[in-house]
């Protein structure tokens, strides 16, 4: 790391031993996925991301909410042009449920032309305390999204058998 690197911690250096990931047909420098949930105010979150150096955040479709009380959205905190927003299904317990999440993220991103339209991190929950995926419904989802075109970024446990 170069010392001016040290000097700046909001500069990430590319070096030739980094590796671009490619997901989805994207190619992307930074491996890491930033969620925009649990901060205290829309100007830590945004301020956060930035510092994160992150190309892909995370929005939970179902659990945000259109305005906050002083009737901003958090799309406002967002830099839609820089970040390829990657949809969630958080807070979903059926596959039904998580297909039509999917569905009105993508009707969203699309609106605004964000290349994270047609992705989405699927999570089919069973239990609430653990937050353990349900494999059945989530392996339902993963079908049904699939076959609607979605890039399908899959919150599952270590079973081999359900991965295949």
């Amino acid at each position: 790391m170069s010392m001016s690197t040290l000097d700046n911690p909001h500069e990430t250096p590319i070096t030739g031993q980094d590796e671009p990931l490619f997901i989805g047909g994207r190619m992307l420098q930074s491996r890491l996925i930033v969620g925009t949930g649990k901060y205290e105010t829309y100007e830590i979150m945004r301020d956060a991301l930035d510092a994160s150096g992150a190309q892909v955040i995370t929005v939970a479709v179902r659990r945000e909410r259109l305005f906050d009380q002083q009737g901003r959205s958090l799309l406002d905190f967002i830099d839609t042009d820089r970040y390829t927003i990657l949809p969630n299904t958080a807070g979903c317990f059926s596959a039904e449920d998580a297909v039509r999440v999917a569905r009105l993220g993508r009707e969203i991103l699309d609106q605004i032309d964000n290349p994270g339209k047609d992705w989405v991190k699927l999570e089919v929950l069973a239990d609430k305390k653990t937050l353990l995926p349900d494999p059945v419904e989530t392996l339902q989802a993963c079908d049904d999204l699939l076959n609607d075109g979605f890039k399908v970024l899959c919150y599952s446990n270590d079973d081999p058998i359900m991965a295949v």
